[in-house]
């Protein structure tokens, strides 16, 4: 991974985020997460989860995430006001700490292992 280029690093930070939300909804299968079949409720918001960790905490500028997950500034903007939103809940935001926190250190493996 160069972590000059936005491309690795998005992608890293896309996968761990993708590997983080799959721990942390065990009945999701990855692919599911990536791209939620439209039936799947769930799987919307795990993805969601990835995106909102993404923005909210590794900092990747909106407009970044738009441009190479190909979604629009809408559907980022919902993820984002979703997830907000369900963290209101107690137990919700427990859950999503923890994924943050997993996240954060498989996004720090990947680094150490970049350099």
């Amino acid at each position: 991974m160069n972590r000059h280029n936005e491309r690795d690093v998005h992608d890293a930070l896309f996968h761990a985020c993708v590997l983080a939300v799959a721990e942390g909804f065990p009945h999701l299968a990855v692919r599911d997460i990536i791209e939620p079949p439209h039936d799947l409720f769930d799987a919307a918001l795990a993805r969601q989860v990835a995106i909102h960790l993404m923005v909210a905490r590794f900092g990747l500028p909106k407009r970044r995430v738009v441009e190479m997950q190909q979604r629009s500034r809408e559907a980022i903007n919902r993820a984002l006001a979703t997830v907000d939103c369900r963290l209101e809940t107690a137990a919700f935001e427990t859950h999503y700490r923890m994924i943050a926190k997993r996240a954060g250190e498989l996004v720090d493996a990947r680094m150490e292992d970049a350099a």
